[in-house]
């Protein structure tokens, strides 16, 4: 499964973004937790549906899971509809992905 992480930067050794559909970019990982791909959100300063075009551009990319710090109502309906897991936490890119490849498994 492949999880995209929210960023405000390609570093992943950086937070989590507060912002899921509005983040800079997302940080994309493997099954293993190795980085594979940033990004660029080309959505983040629209006016409106913003969490519905992301979703359904990750979901196009195969992200199977999303973490951020918080997401909107609008967002999760959306990730909802594509089947994207979503995870709303905190800390380390890196050391989120880890966790949720633990979580999620490796398939």
């Amino acid at each position: 499964m492949r999880i995209a992480i929210s960023a405000n930067s390609a570093d992943e050794n950086g937070r989590i973004s507060r912002h899921a559909a509005r983040a800079e970019c997302y940080l994309v990982f493997d099954e293993m937790a190795k980085l594979q791909d940033v990004v660029q959100n080309p959505f983040k300063d629209y006016d409106h549906a913003v969490g519905i075009r992301v979703a359904d551009y990750l979901h196009e990319k195969g992200i199977g899971a999303i973490a951020a710090a918080n997401f909107g109502t609008g967002f999760i309906d959306a990730l909802d509809a594509k089947g994207v897991r979503h995870v709303e936490c905190d800390g380390i890119v890196a050391e989120v992905a880890k966790d949720l490849v633990a979580r999620f498994g490796r398939s």
